[in-house]
């Protein structure tokens, strides 16, 4: 009842594939953080949207890419804007947020990949997917070994692909088109889900089914005392 309540039955867990290539062929990543120094809470929108003029001037040769992912109200959805299309997506409701980013970098790729042009810049608000990213790590998320071993293959064809960190919800176009397109993704992304991604969804649920049960014990003397199943508060005299 509980396997079934949980959706565990419906999943496909993803496998933590060992990263193949020798050390001299891992690929070096890095981005750019054209916006590094402004705080967020303290700028003005217009002054993030300037600097992101300035930026797309300098970089006026690569073809810009947004990618988004977010988790709402039970909702995962990512989506890819280019200046040609944009294509959205829902992952199950077990992902993370953080998943969703980086499935959808991946996704961005994976539609450069046939592409005659060589030169694009991927942008992603997401600073953590961009930092896993640049730490390689035989343990690291297993959608982050996939961007780098497709990421890989793509240099070696000639790409050259920058990543960039943009600020949310600033009124950078791309990025709230991309943001816009992943709240509303219907068509379902057939993706494998991470081991951590699918524990933390079942730990949530067991958590959450046995509080509903410890509150029908109206009754019991405990319950009164305790009535939150969370770890005991212990106090020191």
């Amino acid at each position: 009842m509980l396997l079934h309540d949980s959706d565990l039955h419906n999943i496909t867990i993803q496998p933590s594939d060992f990263f193949c290539l020798p050390p001299w062929d891992i690929p070096q990543f890095s981005y750019l953080s054209p916006f590094s120094g402004f705080d967020k809470s303290s700028t003005a929108p217009v002054t993030f949207q300037q600097l992101f003029h300035h930026h797309r001037y300098q970089y006026s040769s690569f073809i810009p890419i947004f990618t988004d992912g977010l988790k709402s109200d039970g909702h995962v959805g990512c989506g890819v804007v280019s200046p040609s299309d944009t294509l959205s997506y829902r992952l199950h409701n077990f992902c993370s947020v953080f998943t969703a980013e980086l499935v959808v970098i991946f996704c961005a790729l994976r539609e450069i990949s046939p592409s005659n042009q060589r030169k694009f810049i991927i942008y992603t608000d997401s600073m953590s997917a961009l930092q896993t990213l640049s730490h390689y790590d035989i343990q690291m998320h297993p959608v982050a070994l996939k961007i780098l071993s497709i990421l890989h293959l793509l240099r070696k064809e000639g790409f050259s692909i920058i990543f960039c960190w943009v600020p949310s919800h600033v009124g950078i176009s791309g990025n709230e088109i991309a943001d816009s397109i992943a709240k509303f993704a219907s068509t379902f992304l057939t993706q494998d889900i991470p081991y951590s991604d699918v524990k933390k969804s079942f730990v949530s649920h067991l958590h959450t089914t046995w509080q509903n049960n410890w509150d029908l014990q109206m009754n019991n003397k405990l319950h009164f005392v305790k009535p939150f199943i969370d770890m005991w508060r212990w106090t020191s005299n």
